[in-house]
């Protein structure tokens, strides 16, 4: 049998390695939570955490969320 465009995708996306994406979003806000903390930035360290609590029920908020924070971050470095 011919592999679909769809079958490949799920290969691409990460179904032979089987991570969670949950877990691994979860995983990020809470390591640039640290990184937040560390280079003195309070409020958005708490902001990344309250993130890290929504993302396991909310993942669809949560990657909109992350996708935000990275665009705000590109705005920044633009200006």
């Amino acid at each position: 049998m011919i592999p679909t465009p769809r079958d490949a995708a799920k290969v691409l996306v990460g179904g032979p390695l089987k991570l969670q994406k949950n877990r691994l979003n979860v995983a990020s806000f809470v390591l640039q939570a640290a990184l937040a903390l560390r280079n003195g930035k309070p409020k958005r360290a708490f902001l990344l955490l309250g993130a890290a609590s929504v993302a396991p029920r909310h993942p669809a908020a949560s990657v909109l969320f992350q996708g935000a924070l990275a665009a705000d971050d590109i705005r920044r470095k633009l200006s």
